[in-house]
């Protein structure tokens, strides 16, 4: 497939998407979703792929969604013109609460593999979702973040406030998401918004550097890790322990398991074939 807002590319079992409108602040409009949602679905299914990196073109990661007029289908409204509000309504009342701008948050984060936000500069709004939406997040002096939401009179909408939370705590979550206030990269290093800060010029190479070890690590067993972690998140101790038992009766009956054993007996790095 030809992709027209985004750049996609496959090396070393590491797949990188690119946000690439530049022009418009790689804000997200409706093509760049639908293009994006794509890549998701073919990473899922491609079992050579097993990290994902998304950054953006240019000096911005994200400025956020383009819902100017003229940019949005029907579901999605312009929220800037009352006269529109109508349809977004109906859909609520019909309990269509997911409409198609949302939809990409939780294909990003239920994604099965490993996922890194390489951010590359503003992250805003919509944006600031998107990396939270990965697992972890690199970045350089250039990296800084906004809600932004409460600036234009709404709640956090594309998932901050259940990802910010969970990332940085509650405390600093909702003083970012009540004041709207950027965070720079310092301060998001200090408070686990970064997992990486390095300098611009090194940004790329360590990031692919995180994404090519990780790669090197065993499929099966990431993907149930990151089920662990995540539904980890909505249930006690002792469930979790369950959970955590069947997963390991899975992996533990997988090729990658008895390459782990042999690995470490022979003194050697494991090879995984994610079977």
């Amino acid at each position: 497939m030809e992709f027209q807002t985004i750049i996609f590319k496959k090396e070393n079992r590491v797949a990188t998407v690119t946000l690439n409108r530049p022009e418009a602040a790689n804000t997200i409009n409706l093509e760049m979703k639908d293009e994006l949602m794509e890549v998701i679905r073919e990473v899922s299914q491609d079992d050579e792929i097993r990290v994902l990196v998304v950054t953006g073109a240019g000096a911005i990661f994200c400025a956020g969604g383009d819902f100017r007029p003229g940019k949005v289908r029907a579901k999605e409204v312009d929220i800037r013109d009352a006269e529109d509000m109508a349809p977004a309504y109906d859909e609520v009342r019909k309990g269509n609460v997911l409409p198609d701008v949302i939809e990409l948050t939780l294909a990003l984060q239920r994604l099965g593999k490993p996922t890194i936000a390489m951010v590359n500069g503003a992250a805003v709004g919509q944006g600031f979702d998107l990396a939270l939406s990965c697992d972890t997040r690199t970045g350089s002096p250039q990296s800084r973040f906004m809600m932004g939401f409460v600036r234009m009179g709404l709640p956090p909408v594309t998932g901050g406030a259940w990802l910010l939370p969970r990332v940085v705590g509650m405390g600093n979550a909702l003083e970012y998401i009540f004041t709207g206030d950027w965070c720079n990269a310092e301060e998001a290093y200090r408070i686990g918004l970064l997992n990486r800060l390095v300098p611009a010029e090194q940004l790329e190479a360590e990031t692919m550097k995180l994404a090519g070890r990780i790669a090197r690590g065993a499929p099966v067993a990431h993907r149930l890790a990151k089920q662990l972690v995540f539904r980890g998140q909505e249930t006690d101790l002792e469930t979790a322990l369950a959970f955590a038992t069947t997963c390991a009766f899975i992996a533990s009956a997988t090729e990658d398991h008895q390459e782990g054993i042999k690995a470490l007996a022979e003194k050697r790095p494991p090879e995984f074939k994610g079977r």
